[in-house]
């Protein structure tokens, strides 16, 4: 199974500890750290079974920047899991990576989260929380998650590629037109039907 993960660990390198340590264990896993991306660069994902998508949570959401590139890059039919650490209470902080996935038609089909140290705004104030996590059982936790995803899902999710691929090759082939098109087309459709 082909993955990419994009991810944006911008405070204290937690969620990078967890996307490492997936990249080191499993051969067929590429990361991209979307701060190397210019504004309006946008990666090709085509070439992958499932994209990860991997965040610090800032006030609540995933990074800005990573929500961006995810929306532009991800296509119809896109298979997507999320890892994400936090330094509140953990709550489904999943739903931006949730909403953006639906935008785009894509299905998001799970997720990993743990606790990362966290100095951001009112932490700051206290010293911080969270301090030593991620921890090596989190990580390691991170780890198994993905090769559940592997062992669980891989076949699948590679015959689902291989139809979806089968798929935008033929429209691309195939161009639908726009909308005056579909409206010619169903019309004529409708026309069809009533002489018959």
């Amino acid at each position: 199974m082909k993955a990419i993960i994009l991810y944006r660990s911008k405070h204290h390198g937690n969620t990078l500890k967890l996307v490492e340590a997936i990249a080191s264990t499993f051969d067929d896993v590429d990361t991209l750290d979307v701060a190397t991306l210019d504004k309006n660069e946008v990666p090709d994902l085509s070439a992958y079974h499932i994209i990860g998508v991997a965040s610090g949570i800032y006030y609540g959401q995933f990074d800005r920047d990573l929500k961006r590139v995810v929306q532009a890059a991800l296509k119809p039919g896109d298979k997507v899991f999320a890892l994400l650490t936090y330094g509140g209470e953990d709550k489904w902080y999943v739903r931006d990576i949730d909403g953006l996935c639906r935008v785009c038609q894509a299905d998001l089909l799970t997720s990993y989260g743990c606790p990362g140290y966290d100095t951001w705004g009112p932490f700051k104030l206290k010293g911080g929380v969270n301090k030593g996590h991620p921890t090596e059982e989190e990580i390691q936790g991170a780890v198994n998650f993905y090769r559940r995803l592997e062992t669980e899902y891989g076949e699948i999710l590679e015959d689902d590629y291989e139809k979806r691929m089968k798929r935008r090759a033929y429209e691309e082939a195939h161009p639908r037109g726009g909308l005056w098109t579909l409206v010619k087309n169903t019309a004529k459709g409708v026309a069809g039907k009533k002489k018959g």
